[in-house]
């Protein structure tokens, strides 16, 4: 009887810290998971500040740069690979002085092992060079890898709503 009573308690106790042991290892995943959100959020928020610099070189250290990866961008609609996006950039910000890019409130991101997407809306206040100013809305989204410690963009889809935004 003392045996069964023991081997109860036994069976108890392990079943406890087994259970006990699987909510710890859900809630590190979930604290890695906000961690890696956080990490993606910020490194887009750097990479639309360095945009703002309207030079490809100081956005490129956040883009992976394989030939074979496609950027959408407001205009002209395609770039194949990096070093097509890095060429075209400087032709579509040519009637510009200087910009100033903010992803909003909105970003979200989405982590699944070393990948990433995210979504946003972003905003736009340039200035051209005959000193008018332009105001932009758009959509964003991105792919990410995780490379090392670094998030790189792998994909991203630039837009802006056809005829401007609707009123709500």
């Amino acid at each position: 009887m003392r045996s069964s009573r023991n081997q109860c308690l036994l069976t108890i106790l392990l079943l406890t810290a087994i259970l006990a042991s699987a909510k710890g290892t859900n809630s590190a995943a979930r604290t890695s998971t906000a961690s890696s959100e956080n990490a993606v959020r910020a490194r887009l928020q750097q990479l639309y500040a360095a945009w703002s610099e309207l030079d490809p070189a100081k956005a490129a250290p956040f883009y992976a740069k394989e030939a074979d990866h496609v950027f959408f961008d407001v205009t002209p609609m395609k770039y194949n690979g990096w070093s097509e996006y890095a060429a075209g950039v400087p032709r579509a910000f040519a009637n510009y002085r200087s910009a100033k890019f903010t992803l909003n409130d909105d970003l979200r991101a989405h982590i699944q092992g070393n990948w990433a997407w995210a979504t946003a809306t972003w905003r736009a206040d340039l200035t051209k060079k005959d000193g008018s100013n332009e105001h932009v809305e758009g959509r964003y989204t991105a792919v990410l890898t995780k490379r090392g410690n670094q998030w790189l963009v792998i994909h991203e889809h630039m837009s802006v709503p056809l005829g401007g935004e609707e009123k709500k």
